[in-house]
């Protein structure tokens, strides 16, 4: 599944990576979330037609990938589908795997042979993430498995411009991966409901790995998997309407989003309300008046309205399903 959003220049790039891939890819589904570039019509000549459609720009993340596992071209049987020759299929007899590719990213060759070697490890395993390094400069590492502290920082053990001398290699269970690159069962996407629609942007994939942690499913990194990654987004090199004009303040809003709705009642009181009171104290600091006036009040900030209910209920039901 590739989603562009003004990423016409790298989709050739990352286009021709997918094909190159030492494990075939069955099927490509296109989505450009209302581009002022040329990125729908670069997918439709790289894809065909039938492979893409247009959504518009606000669309999240989590409903574009949910859209085009509803395309005909995402339904329609694969050719050479079947088990590999001399062994049994990856992931469990009958498995079916969805790889979620950033438009800003490009994996390596053998990306998803290793991903799905290491699916092969256990049928608890439903979600995989390859090593993450820098697009721009390729000896840079940039991740390779995430989680995040109390104050809902993202933490990824990475140091800045770090290059990678495989310090951080090891395939492993991790809290979370992110969703550049990431591998998912999909009969484990649909037990959980895919990623949340409440977060467009930013943490969904932290949210949506807690999820399969909590119905008992096993996330790992695949670092022999490499996948190089620009993360646009993420670093405002460009502005994505699904942000809402307010990056940073989507990524603060979604890092409270997960905890409300993931975390058991009470510590998810007490984290929540550390949050809040952070930063709120340092807006009141005498070194910062103007943003006390300008940036709205916690409360708003992380205001989701009968969201964080609905969700913590389904997620919980979602839990339940397992093997039934």
């Amino acid at each position: 599944m590739v989603v562009a959003h003004d990423g016409a220049r790298l989709l050739p790039g990352l286009i021709h990576a997918v094909r190159e891939q030492t494990h075939p890819v069955h099927r490509v589904v296109g989505v450009d979330t209302g581009s002022s570039d040329r990125s729908g019509a670069t997918l439709t000549e790289l894809l065909g037609q039938d492979a893409v459609f247009g959504m518009e720009p606000e669309t999240g993340y989590g409903a574009a990938v949910a859209q085009a596992l509803q395309h005909p071209a995402a339904r329609r049987p694969a050719r050479g589908s079947g088990p590999e020759p001399g062994g049994p299929p990856r992931g469990g007899p009958g498995s079916q795997w969805i790889w979620l590719l950033h438009d800003d990213c490009e994996p390596a060759r053998d990306a998803l042979e290793h991903l799905l070697a290491g699916a092969s490890r256990s049928r608890s395993v439903a979600i995989l993430g390859p090593k993450l390094k820098d697009l721009s400069n390729r000896r840079v590492v940039r991740e390779a498995g995430i989680t995040t502290d109390r104050a809902g920082r993202r933490v990824t053990g990475v140091e800045p411009g770090e290059i990678d001398q495989g310090q951080h290699d090891g395939n492993r269970a991790v809290v979370a991966v992110s969703s550049a690159g990431m591998l998912i069962r999909r009969d484990v996407w649909d037990q959980l409901g895919g990623l949340d629609r409440n977060l467009p942007l930013f943490r969904d994939d932290i949210d949506f790995c807690w999820r399969a942690h909590a119905a008992g499913y096993e996330v790992r990194v695949i670092t022999d998997a490499v996948v190089y990654h620009r993360e646009l987004s993420a670093r405002q090199i460009r502005k994505t309407p699904a942000a809402g004009g307010h990056p940073r303040m989507l990524d603060r809003r979604s890092a409270l989003y997960v905890f409300a709705v993931n975390l058991p009642f009470w510590p998810m009181l007490a984290v929540v309300g550390g949050c809040l009171r952070w930063p709120q104290a340092r807006l009141r600091g005498p070194a910062r008046p103007a943003a006390a006036r300008q940036a709205p009040g916690p409360a708003r900030r992380v205001s989701c309205g009968p969201a964080v209910p609905w969700s913590r209920l389904r997620r919980r039901r979602a839990a339940s399903r397992r093997g039934g």
